[in-house]
């Protein structure tokens, strides 16, 4: 997870360590401290990657990853930074049978669902977004299996199973994601997995930047939440949360009041889109040709965040 994401959750909740656990609160962990971290090297370093290449998210990693092991009986064990390397699982485990893999969205003190005698935290680091960006185009497509009796607050793996096929036909068609509409209007949700905002002059003539509410039917995603304070902040455009259909959108394109469309992950932070297909359609957005402005701060001012550039309310001393 974003350092930007962690620290803005701290710094609002301020939980406990037993955040941490997965688990019910009413179990009490003991803390662990830098003093007492266990240091392994490598013996086998992997070379470094050019930097004069793009780094592809998710395939470069540290030679080095942090663990620690909470335990119900003990809390919290002795943290180590060993050589990175695969993780073990028993054959029978559930979440390799039946999908039975759970986390919170947002992150939240408990679960509420289980009591786990083992855990581990396990910090993976690798490189984030650079300060260039490569826009996605999307495929707009009606998800007639959304429900919002589906759980938005606990995010399982089955949650993105019937999202596979309609990725693979998008793919096919030239889109490498899919913006899912719901409802008879075709209202905005999510682009991929990752929460959708616009950048545009309403049609009161109003700058402002929209992203769809939460409703029960899109995540509370952190980085989604993390924009919209950053973007209040600055106070120099309006920030709306509301409902956004495909009719109103296209209009906004036609008038040629669209600036940006993004959309927002922990995996991507902001990702733009230059491309909508709907309804046989190319919609060109002129993201990219507009600088793109605002992803682009956005980007610059979660990495300052990130790397403790300067002072910052969701900054955390530790």
């Amino acid at each position: 997870m974003a350092a930007a994401a962690l620290g803005q959750i701290w710094a609002r909740k301020l939980l406990p360590a037993s955040w941490l656990l997965c688990g019910p609160r009413r179990y009490a962990s003991s803390n662990f401290k830098a003093a007492d971290l266990q240091l392994e090297m490598t013996q086998e370093p992997h070379q470094k990657p050019d930097p004069s290449k793009p780094l592809v998210f998710g395939k470069i990693f540290t030679d080095h990853m942090l663990v620690v092991e909470w335990k119900e009986e003990k809390g919290w064990g002795q943290p180590r930074i060993q050589p990175f390397q695969n993780l073990m699982l028993h054959p029978a485990c559930s979440g390799l049978h039946y999908s039975m893999q759970a986390w919170p969205q947002p992150p939240s003190p408990s679960l509420c669902i289980s009591s786990p005698l083992l855990c581990l935290l396990l910090s993976l680091f690798f490189p984030g977004r650079a300060s260039s960006v490569s826009p996605l185009s999307t495929e707009a497509r009606p998800a007639p299996w959304r429900s919002r009796s589906w759980s938005i607050t606990l995010l399982s793996a089955r949650n993105y199973g019937p999202t596979v096929l309609v990725q693979q036909e998008a793919k096919k068609r030239g889109c490498e994601q899919v913006l899912w509409l719901y409802g008879p209007d075709h209202q905005l949700t999510e682009v991929g997995t990752m929460n959708i905002f616009i950048y545009w002059t309403h049609e009161d003539g109003v700058l402002e930047l929209v992203t769809p509410p939460l409703d029960g039917v899109i995540l509370p995603g952190v980085v989604r939440q993390s924009l919209l304070d950053l973007a209040r902040t600055w106070g120099e455009f309006r920030v709306a949360e509301r409902k956004i259909t495909m009719k109103e959108l296209s209009r906004a394109l036609e008038e040629r009041r669209g600036r940006e469309v993004f959309g927002s992950g922990t995996a991507c932070q902001v990702c733009p889109v230059h491309q909508i297909l709907y309804q046989g359609k190319h919609l060109h957005i002129p993201t990219m040709e507009n600088g793109p402005e605002l992803i682009l701060r956005f980007l610059k001012e979660l990495k300052a965040i990130q790397y403790g550039a300067g002072a910052h309310d969701w900054m955390l001393p530790v």
